[in-house]
């Protein structure tokens, strides 16, 4: 029997829907990933999407892709052109009550004030009249509950949690802003691991205490995100955490053995490679990614609205509290120790593990040099993560969560302030070796198609090493390794300066797009002389065609 046309159609169209239910149902979360996450609904929709708290969603490299929205570093040049801000008149009338955690980072307000209580010799009495009280509150929820009952005006945060609990917050209509920047985590944050575990890959299959909606919970996620894991080992891994009730106890875990990993911060994060000597090292700290988790004092509305001088000269008096750390060190160390029941070289290594944050990295954190803003890019990627993870329901965009004035207000003081950042490292050059005291803490194989016998990159390859740029600038204090491979065809000269070139072509791009400087990157053609497939069969010389990725961590 002879089909008509039409029926030729029909039965096409059958078997598309069949082919395309097949891949929805075994590739689809794949599928959703490869295309990005979906954005926020527009403020005042209401509920986010669905998901059981802490429900494994898939969260892969997509939804990280914010992170890299941030501005380019300032190039170390002198903040200028920020519009001085009016905080207006106001203020508090009593002890202004600052909650905070057993963290570092809050050292300057300490300093400031002479200790927790209020001090008629501490600088934010004399130079200001005003009475700051600290308390110590570790527990993030008994923090914010102290904060929503109004026992403390201002409390301690990281900007991936203020994202959640600015929706919490929301959610009962209550309000409050971040109102200052107190450090870049730099090392304070970080994976503890057996020794045997050498990069985030060597994670697979292994058992991971963390505590979740945490920084340290934020800090994996991102970590395996950019990891050469595929989606059904990350899954996998999500699916297996060993849940912790805080920090410590995750450090706690490691050192008892129950777990191959751990995610926490400083002190316990050392803490935890001492207690097993040998056998545990930190696998990945913020020492590498930089820019990902950020500390910041948040403020309640009401106080913001009625007493906006005496946030202004709290966030001043704090700004002369760094001043104070680096003209004595000793004696400040002494201090922060004191108060909180540490000696004085922990907290010295607490402090090497952050970036204390003076007037220059405020203003460009908040966005008041640029366009963009840290600040912006930091929350709401946290929002989208936290969203997919079921445990945020109102919407809020980062700038309903912010009150940048009390920083914009002292601009005057602070002409031309310039932002201080550490050297960055410099890759070793030509075809040399990494060092061993290097480690490559994520490798990742990528498929980079060239135009044949060339080293021009195609345009079907851009959106594969955009991702890779986002990575180098969010890891910032590590550099590339870029490994050109090809197959056996053809004379071993011609595919190793083929395979050097193409792999220096990658390097280019990157450095021309995202303003990475060429120093942080080794640029290697291995030609034929590193396989991992067989070159008798076509599918095994595909295999051999690759660029190798590795992200290295000098221990310079």
């Amino acid at each position: 029997m002879k089909l008509t046309p039409l029926a030729k159609v029909f039965i096409a169209l059958v078997v598309l829907a069949v082919i395309g239910y097949v891949v929805y149902a075994r590739f689809g979360d794949q599928l959703r990933e490869w295309a990005g996450s979906p954005k926020p609904p527009v403020a005042g929709s209401g509920v986010a999407g669905p998901a059981q708290p802490g429900a494994t969603t898939g969260i892969g490299k997509a939804d990280f892709t914010g992170v890299a929205e941030a501005p380019a570093d300032p190039g170390r040049a002198g903040v200028t052109g920020v519009a001085t801000a009016n905080v207006g008149e106001g203020k508090l009338g009593r002890t202004l009550v600052v909650g905070i955690n057993t963290w570092a980072g809050h050292a300057p307000g300490i300093v400031a004030n002479l200790g927790l209580e209020p001090n008629p010799a501490g600088l934010y009495k004399t130079r200001y009249g005003l009475d700051v009280k600290f308390v110590l509150l570790d527990d993030p929820a008994a923090k914010l509950a102290a904060f929503r009952k109004g026992d403390i005006d201002v409390m301690w945060d990281t900007v991936d949690s203020w994202a959640r609990e600015a929706s919490i917050l929301a959610e009962s209509g209550e309000k409050a802003k971040a109102i200052l920047m107190q450090d870049w985590s730099r090392g304070g944050d970080g994976i503890v691991s057996l020794k045997t575990i050498r990069s985030i890959e060597d994670l697979r299959g292994k058992k991971i205490a963390t505590t979740l909606f945490t920084p340290s919970h934020w800090l994996l996620l991102y970590m395996l995100a950019q990891s050469g894991l595929t989606h059904e080992e990350r899954n996998a891994l999500e699916k297996d955490f060993v849940v912790t009730t805080d920090a410590p106890a995750a450090a706690a875990a490691f050192k008892a053995g129950r777990v191959d990993a751990a995610v926490t911060w400083e002190p316990d994060l050392s803490g935890a490679v001492e207690a097993r000597g040998d056998e545990a090292h930190i696998l990945v700290s913020t020492a590498a990614a930089t820019n990902i988790i950020a500390d910041v004092l948040v403020a309640r509305q009401d106080v913001v609205d009625r007493a906006p001088t005496t946030l202004r000269d709290f966030v001043h008096g704090w700004f002369d509290g760094i001043d104070q750390m680096k003209s004595d060190p000793a004696q400040s160390n002494e201090i922060v120790a004191r108060e909180l029941k540490l000696d004085a070289e922990t907290v010295s290594g607490m402090l090497s593990g952050l970036k204390l944050t003076p007037f220059a990295d405020n203003a460009q954190f908040f966005g008041l040099t640029t366009a963009k803003s840290h600040f912006d890019t930091l929350f709401n990627s946290a929002f989208v993560i936290w969203r997919k993870k079921g445990v945020v329901t109102r919407v809020i965009d980062a700038k309903d969560a912010l009150d940048s004035r009390f920083v914009a207000s002292l601009a005057a003081l602070y002409p031309g302030q310039q932002v201080v950042e550490a050297a960055q490292p410099v890759a070793p050059t030509g075809t040399a070796t990494v060092k061993p005291t290097d480690r490559a803490i994520i490798n990742k194989q990528l498929s980079i198609h060239f135009t044949p016998n060339s080293a021009e990159i195609m345009p079907g390859s851009f959106f594969t090493l955009d991702a890779l740029g986002e990575t180098m600038v969010s890891f910032g204090n590590t550099y590339l390794r870029v490994e050109g491979n090809t197959d056996s065809t053809g004379a071993r000269a011609l595919n190793v300066a083929l395979s050097q070139q193409r792999a220096a072509a990658v390097r280019d791009y990157l450095v021309k797009n995202f303003a990475i400087p060429e120093s942080r990157f080794q640029a290697i053609g291995r030609g034929p002389d590193n396989p991992i497939a067989e070159n008798t069969t076509e599918a095994g010389r595909m295999l051999n065609r690759r660029t190798d990725i590795k992200v290295v961590l000098s221990a310079e």
